[in-house]
């Protein structure tokens, strides 16, 4: 098998990366940058940005070569990139520094690939496993210990990171990215109680991903218990993320660390669930709806919802009521003296 290919990573000219970023040049095109670095780190041969308004003091004391900046930013001086949104470029511009090396394709002697598997111009590592009637596409990457169930179909450049796993008739899209652990297509929870105990369902559905969908490392997507459970196009979930049998992700999806979306609910387009959220079964979801990190979902939402708290309710509900836990106990105070001197009126009266 082949080895990685090569790719340039710099340097670039200020001028240069302003073309291919799609910025405008203010100061010195003609400055060569080696990488990308933050403002109070970067030195002279280096390309920061700034996209965090808390960061613009250091602007004033930066000795960046040249910052990315919006188009209304003061530069300080500095040479600058200005472009729509910084951050986008940052990223964009640390793609160039850093490209990302990938191998050309061929089958390692020691991967087991079935006889009848379509492996059509992909990379499958050592000790790489693809199943009975499974498909990989055109330059996919299968690292070694990554495992492709049987009839399973993977799209073209994908990447199955190490220990990866798709299971039997699942699918992915393209430009798939599975980081270590993930696995897509486990079982789902699925249990019928009973007074002699629980009753296996059978988990007769498959899990789908559509293209540029990641997963994080040691992320789960069971398979549904009928149908689909779907994870729909652009959608990234983070580490230790579970998403249940039959759930539906929507398209554009953000889920933190520790997420949790329970079997048969849907979220929208564009959700982002933050770290240790979750929602509950059979719940759907509005577009764009935000969830703070720790929050429990127990009810059907709105489009644009922003919600905090367990059970989660409006975040600025949330906000007045936390607010006014931190005087509950003066109030309690107030009360049991209110409370003495009603008894005291009482006794007074009788």
């Amino acid at each position: 098998m082949s080895g990685y290919g090569s790719a340039s990573g710099g340097p670039f000219t200020v001028a240069e990366l302003a073309r291919r970023l799609g910025g405008e040049v203010e100061g010195d095109g003609a400055r060569e940058l080696v990488n990308v670095l933050p403002l109070a780190e970067a030195g002279p041969e280096h390309l920061s940005f700034l996209s965090n308004r808390r960061y613009y003091p250091q602007l004033e004391t930066a000795r960046a070569g040249a910052v990315l900046l919006d188009r209304e930013t003061d530069s300080h001086g500095h040479t600058a990139i200005r472009c729509e949104d910084p951050y986008i470029s940052f990223a964009r511009a640390l793609a160039l520094f850093h490209p990302q090396p990938w191998p050309e394709p061929g089958i390692d002697s020691r991967a087991a690939v079935a006889d009848d598997a379509k492996v059509g111009g992909a990379t499958i590592e050592a000790f790489a496993w693809v199943g009975r009637g499974a498909r990989v596409g055109a330059g996919t990457w299968i690292e070694s210990g990554a495992y492709v169930g049987a009839g399973a179909t993977v799209g073209e450049r994908c990447r199955l990171m190490p220990h990866a796993v798709v299971t039997a008739g699942c699918r992915l899209g393209d430009h798939v990215w599975l980081n270590p652990g993930a696995v897509i297509g486990g079982e789902g929870f699925g249990f019928a109680p009973s007074p002699g105990g629980h009753t296996k369902i059978p988990q007769a559905g498959i899990t789908v991903l559509e293209d540029d969908v990641e997963v994080g490392a040691n992320s789960s997507v069971d398979r549904a218990t009928m149908g689909e459970t779907l994870v729909r196009r652009g959608a990234k979930l983070d580490n230790l993320v579970q998403v249940g049998h039959g759930a539906e992700i929507g398209e554009g999806c953000l889920l933190v660390a520790y997420a949790g979306v329970a079997g048969s609910s849907k979220l929208g387009k564009g959700v982002v669930m933050a770290a240790k959220s979750g929602v509950a079964n059979h719940l759907e979801i509005g577009d764009g709806a935000q969830i703070a990190t720790g929050s429990r979902v127990v009810q059907n939402q709105p489009a644009g919802a922003r919600l905090s708290g367990y059970p989660a309710i409006d975040h600025r509900r949330w906000l007045r009521s936390v607010t006014a836990v931190a005087d509950l106990p003066a109030m309690v105070r107030r009360l049991r003296k209110l409370e003495a001197r009603v008894a005291e009126l009482e006794k007074e009266s009788d």
